[in-house]
């Protein structure tokens, strides 16, 4: 019965949350907290972790419930569905997949691995990449508006789901820079999962 009841929470909450997320009230935009918070920024990056993966044979919509984000996929040969270690899933390039985790036991992946089994879910391990980003967390309760490289508009700690202590901004390091141009939101309860916390402040 729980079960029932958070699945139509997150149906209602996929099909009503995109229509109004303009009207979600923030705090200030990723810009200007980074500016006030550079200080706290940490170097970190990805560890090795287990997640799922499928490419579909047909279209399907898929809802990241801790980033209030739709997806469409369509049966293209290229995306696969992503399931995270929360049960959020996402669309990704296969080849951005290949690129990105292993097969559980650490052995390379291929497209044909997709391909051969569709709709099925193929266990992956991501490839820890230590060093490879910045991290800024943003304290639980206060909501951000990040405006993504590829045009999606994302919140931080807006919905309600668990947050952990806080979201966290999340950039590429490039020469030990941090590259805020492309930053995206990391969920708070995901992000001692998944990535480094050695140097978090």
């Amino acid at each position: 019965m729980k079960k029932t009841i958070l699945f139509l929470l997150c149906l209602i909450m996929a099909t009503v949350c995109p229509l109004f997320a303009e009207d979600i009230a923030y705090d200030m935009e990723a810009g200007a907290f980074i500016a006030e918070n550079q200080a706290d920024a940490f170097l970190t990056g990805k560890t090795s972790y287990l997640i799922e993966g499928r490419m579909v044979s047909q279209p399907t919509d898929v809802y990241n419930q801790l980033e209030l984000v739709s997806y469409h996929v369509e049966n293209d040969g290229e995306s696969v569905i992503l399931t995270g270690v929360l049960g959020e899933e996402w669309v990704s390039p296969v080849s951005k997949v290949i690129a990105t985790y292993t097969k559980e036991d650490g052995s390379a992946l291929s497209a044909e691995d997709f391909t051969s089994s569709l709709d099925s879910k193929i266990t992956l391990r991501t490839i820890s990449e230590p060093d490879t980003n910045f991290a800024l967390q943003v304290p639980y309760g206060t909501v951000v508006r990040v405006e993504t490289a590829w045009g999606d508009i994302l919140y931080t700690n807006a919905s309600e789901v668990p947050h952990g202590e806080g979201d966290y901004l999340v950039c590429r390091n490039v020469d030990g820079q941090a590259d805020l141009s492309d930053v995206w939101v990391v969920n708070g309860a995901t992000f001692p999962l998944t990535y480094d916390m050695t140097n978090a402040r």
